[in-house]
């Protein structure tokens, strides 16, 4: 069997083995780890934050299938450090077991879900797809003491910084922990609507984005980064509109606003943003030709030659 016309330069002649074997591992993998996926199941159903995990594996495949033409040419060979890396993540797998660490569990995870791909498909494969092996990463929750380390401070910022922008439309308001007092309303940022989810989601959209795109390392650096404030923003806009609707509608529009349109607009919102950065990257960022152009030497039978690039 031969493999797809792009993948052709990578020579595999035994794909179909190594494939049965990937499949193999990863079920043995899947079986090791249950306790891990288990509960990430779990956490996505009944956690709005985590709620993206069911599509990570689904964009980790098609952000893979996107760099196919990313492998280098060469013939397949499964390395060594295939086999260390997947030792290393079952050894994690097990202290994560007998202290009860989660985040080692995780971490095991990723070292045997990248041992497997090195293992079975060799060096020059993984070259090419790394990004979309790491991607999945994003499928399991956060440690429940760096959740709970994110998810307060940003349900303090959400509440102060839209307060300021609440006062900007004259409405007296005033900030108390993660609650606003908007007169006899007490608008309360619960734990949901911290921006957690927001912030987890895009980062893991705005990666995607970095990883398929071919801009330069500093526009990528940019883009990643810019997830941060992009998400923090689209969150504060969401509270703000939910405190508008309180304060000039009433409460039935407030909740439908707050906790059902803001939660479906938060992303389209997010996407503007990014959109808008993009825009202002292209316009700051213009590439001149060289003025000067420079001298190619070229060795011919007859000798070296000279001509303008």
């Amino acid at each position: 069997m031969s493999l797809p016309p792009r993948l052709e330069q990578w020579r595999c002649l035994d794909w179909p083995a190594r494939a049965l074997v990937a499949a193999g591992l990863a079920g043995i993998m899947a079986w090791v780890f249950r306790d891990l996926l288990g509960n990430c199941v779990s956490r996505w159903t009944t956690e709005p934050q985590y709620s993206h995990g069911f599509i990570i594996p689904i964009m980790a495949g098609g952000l893979g299938w996107m760099r196919r033409s990313q492998i280098p040419p060469g013939d397949a060979r499964s390395h060594i450090s295939g086999l260390l890396l997947t030792i290393t993540g079952s050894l994690l797998h097990l202290l994560a077991t007998y202290f009860y660490l989660e985040a080692f569990d995780a971490a095991g995870f990723l070292f045997c879900l990248t041992g497997i791909v090195l293992l079975v498909w060799g060096k020059r494969f993984f070259r090419g797809v790394w990004p979309a092996v790491l991607f999945t990463g994003f499928m399991l929750p956060l440690p429940f003491q760096l959740e709970r380390m994110l998810s307060d401070p940003l349900q303090v910022m959400g509440a102060t910084e839209a307060t300021y922008f609440i006062q900007t439309f004259g409405i007296p308001a005033i900030a108390q922990g993660t609650t606003i007092v908007m007169g006899d309303i007490r608008l309360g940022v619960e734990e949901a609507c911290s921006g957690l989810r927001m912030l987890m989601v895009f980062i893991a959209i705005s990666a995607a984005a970095v990883i398929v795109s071919d801009r330069s390392r500093w526009e990528k650096i940019l883009i990643f980064f810019s997830a941060i404030p992009i998400a923090l923003i689209s969150n504060i806009v969401r509270i703000m509109a939910a405190a508008l609707g309180y304060e000039y509608a009433d409460r039935e529009t407030a909740d439908l606003i707050f906790h059902d349109l803001s939660g479906w607009l938060m992303m389209p919102l997010a996407m503007l943003l990014l959109f808008l950065e993009l825009k202002i990257i292209d316009l700051l960022y213009v590439e001149v030709p060289d003025a000067h152009p420079g001298l190619s030497f070229h060795r011919t039978e007859s000798g070296i030659t000279v001509s303008r690039t």
